[in-house]
Parts: C-alpha cells; sequence; structure tokens
C-alpha cells in the first residue's frame, strides 16, 4: 500500500477515477465479504463511497490538482488537437484507457481532442458520454482548486478549447 493511502486524514481532498472529487470524512468500520474492514469515508458533489485501507486501490485516487497543475492543464488544452483514430473501436479503447487513469494530463488532452473531434465528426454516443464526463470532472477539480464559480470556469474552458481548434491551422480532421 502507498504511503499517500495510508496518510490520507479526515478533510483531505482527492480525485477517484471514477468518482471524481471527493473529500475524506471519516474512517468507518464496516462487515464487507463478512469481514470487518476499514474504509475511508470520502463525500463527493453526486454522493458518498467508500475507499478501502486494506487494497492497494491507489492506482485510482491522487491528491486534488495544485492551482500550476490546472494552469498546465489549460495550457494542454490550448495546443492544437491531435487526431483520433478514423475506427471507432480504436477510438473506443483509447477513451476507456483515459477514463479508467486517474491521471489530469490523459484527461485534458482527450477533452481537446473530443472537442476538435466534436467540430468536424459527429461522435458516437460513448464518446459524448466521455466527453462530458471528463469536462465535468475537470471543472469539479478546477473550481474546488481556484475556488470559482463552476459556471465561469465553464466559459474559460470553451475559451481554451476554441484557441485549440484555432492552432488546427490546417483544418485537419479529428
Amino acid at each position: 500500500m502507498s504511503s499517500q493511502h495510508e496518510s490520507l486524514t479526515k478533510g483531505d481532498w482527492i480525485v477517484h477515477a471514477h468518482y471524481g472529487v471527493g473529500q475524506v470524512k471519516r474512517k468507518e468500520k464496516k462487515v464487507f465479504d463478512g469481514e470487518k474492514q476499514t474504509f475511508f469515508r470520502v463525500k463527493t458533489f453526486n454522493g458518498v463511497y467508500w475507499l478501502p485501507l486494506s487494497r492497494s486501490d491507489v492506482d485510482h485516487i491522487r491528491p486534488i490538482a495544485t492551482k500550476n497543475q490546472i494552469k498546465r492543464a489549460l495550457r494542454l488544452i490550448r495546443k492544437a488537437p491531435k487526431k483520433l483514430p478514423k475506427d471507432y473501436k480504436k477510438r473506443g479503447q483509447e477513451i476507456s484507457v483515459v477514463l479508467r487513469d486517474v491521471a489530469l494530463y490523459p484527461k485534458v488532452r482527450m477533452i481537446r481532442d473530443l472537442y476538435a473531434r466534436k467540430r468536424t465528426k459527429k461522435l458516437n454516443y460513448s464518446e459524448g458520454d466521455a466527453l462530458e464526463k471528463m469536462r465535468n470532472l475537470f471543472i469539479d477539480e478546477w473550481a474546488l482548486v481556484e475556488d470559482q464559480d463552476r459556471c465561469v470556469l465553464e466559459g474559460k474552458l470553451k475559451q481554451a478549447l476554441k484557441i485549440s481548434l484555432e492552432k488546427n491551422r490546417n483544418g485537419q480532421e479529428v
């Protein structure tokens, strides 16, 4: 088990690959699979989940981003979008890998690239759903880090994505 996971305490903000931004509220003992185990109770914007202390679940969590990491993420978003695979299955595999990863930068790159593709091609349902989920997770984290209103940040994200599209000089298909 990682020392990062062991060092979580009440009040810590973390990001879970699936559940998004949450705050550690307390440790709780619960019976799971017939055994009493200890969990961190984590409150998210949409509910609660329990993070087991006994399992190495650290691949799915990370500390909330710093202001500098958010700035770097925005710089990545403003760069020219990368072309995604033409084959929807390969595209879907790339998106799935990014969705399962808790890392910030692959997610913001995928937001940028899917947004650009959406401007030239129609996204299928799962692609559109993934874009919306990653976008919301990023805005939730950004709002907490910068202590700003989501609506303001949605506008800033949209502006950064427009800059990215303008850098796509050749008008290439994404």
